[in-house]
């Protein structure tokens, strides 16, 4: 039987944001997207990847007593295996969360917390190249006219040839990983200059495979983004119960 056939990653949820550009009672994570939580949503996608092993969601500090009392349970069923504090930028938050991994895995996934529509194939596939390679992303290329601006004028034409838009889950060997934030820590500091943690890696030296990620895998930041994932469920539904 091969090794792949066996659990070897450690899946990290950031769930730690303020979700600024999303109005509401709760927070982006909680609230309910088709009848069941953003953050339930990516629990259970990330539950059904055979190379996950185990889930940790890291929370704002003020939705831990929520998290772990109120919808504890609730969180344990979906397939969260711990639950633990984020700090103040998402890059402490992931670290947290890294510090409780289990040492015998050989991987970390990170995943986005509001990206719900994530391939499962992709994310086994995006576990084993990093368990191969130390680090593998997914991409989608840049399809806009991408203009650098200064105050309201344009100062520049970016050629995007070549560019790619990052999205989750990114996924690292875990001792690449560790030693990447403790360079981070050592030279810059971890605050919010750092956007991703391939970034991260990329500066400690180690080099990023890719692959091709896909439209559907969008991160729901804005009201837009929420109905256009309000859809999509909608026609998974439908889709559903016509077959």
């Amino acid at each position: 039987m091969d090794d792949d056939d066996f659990p070897f990653a450690s899946a990290i949820i950031p769930a730690a944001g303020d979700s600024s550009r999303l109005s509401g009672a709760r927070r982006k994570p909680w609230l309910p997207l088709g009848g069941e939580m953003l953050v339930a949503r990516v629990v259970r996608l990330l539950k059904a990847v055979p190379a996950v092993a185990e889930i940790i969601l890291a929370v704002h500090p003020d939705d831990e007593n929520f998290a772990r009392d109120e919808i504890g349970e609730s969180l344990r069923q979906t397939g969260v295996d711990l639950i633990v504090v984020g700090g103040k930028t998402r890059a402490e938050t992931v670290l947290n969360a890294l510090q409780a991994t289990d040492a015998n895995h050989e991987v970390v996934a990170i995943h986005d917390a509001a990206r719900p529509f994530a391939d499962r194939g992709m994310c086994n596939a995006l576990c084993k190249m990093a368990r191969q390679g130390g680090a593998a992303i997914p991409v989608v290329p840049v399809c806009d006219s991408i203009k650098r601006v200064s105050a309201d004028r344009v100062v520049e034409n970016v050629r995007r040839l070549g560019l790619m838009a990052a999205q989750t889950p990114q996924c690292f060997k875990r001792e690449i990983l560790i030693d990447a934030y403790a360079y981070a820590a050592a030279t810059g500091g971890i605050g919010e200059h750092i956007t991703d943690d391939a970034g991260l890696v990329e500066n400690y030296g180690r080099e990023v495979r890719v692959i091709l990620g896909s439209a559907n895998n969008f991160k729901i930041t804005t009201k837009e983004d929420w109905r256009r994932a309000e859809l999509l469920v909608k026609e998974s539904s439908e889709l559903k119960v016509e077959s």
